[in-house]
């Protein structure tokens, strides 16, 4: 749902340059037309590449995502965990990079550059301001102050005891959403 989410506000972007731009000449009418058009063709093309390549990257990866969390009294350690996929999408990562170079596009190349790059996330407790516990799907998402989320999935046996030993070391205040 974020990814979608993402998506649709990348596409307003450019939809948004170009109303404020018929706005400044004068014509708002037709640059209001002229929004909704390219709103809807820049959003249909980018869902329509992102539904022809997630389930190519589900396939190269092999459709699991091996992850380790280590929780200490200062934050949680999100920790990804070698394994088939993560050579897959490693290789994927590195492809891309030597494509951007090559191609001269330094942004492909840095975009798969960090893709590489992030193997392991710290959250510290002091810097969270939003608990999200999904009880049936036993996850619970930590939002931290500078946007960072983190995505702590658990067995049903061990939630319970997870959810409440991350409640407790959160700051007071914190806000708590149960779903």
């Amino acid at each position: 749902m974020m990814l979608l989410k993402i998506i649709l506000l990348a596409a307003l972007m450019p939809a948004l340059l170009l109303l404020v731009i018929e706005t400044l000449e004068g014509s708002f009418m037709p640059g209001l037309r002229a929004f909704g058009q390219v709103y809807a063709i820049v959003a249909g093309i980018m869902l329509c590449l992102m539904i022809i390549a997630y389930p190519i990257y589900v396939l190269m990866s092999g459709g699991r995502y091996s992850i380790l969390f280590e929780m200490d009294d200062k934050g949680i350690d999100h920790i990804e965990m070698p394994s088939r996929g993560v050579k897959r999408t490693d290789l994927m990562a590195r492809v891309g990079f030597l494509a951007g170079l090559a191609s001269g596009n330094p942004s492909a190349a840095g975009a798969s550059l960090l893709a590489l790059s992030r193997k392991s996330m710290h959250t510290p407790f002091k810097r969270i301001r939003k608990v999200v516990v999904y009880e049936r799907k036993r996850v619970i998402k930590l939002i931290a102050s500078k946007m960072t989320r983190n995505l702590i999935y658990a067995q049903a046996a061990d939630f319970s005891l997870i959810r409440d030993l991350v409640l407790e070391r959160c700051p007071k205040g914190v806000t708590v959403i149960r779903r």
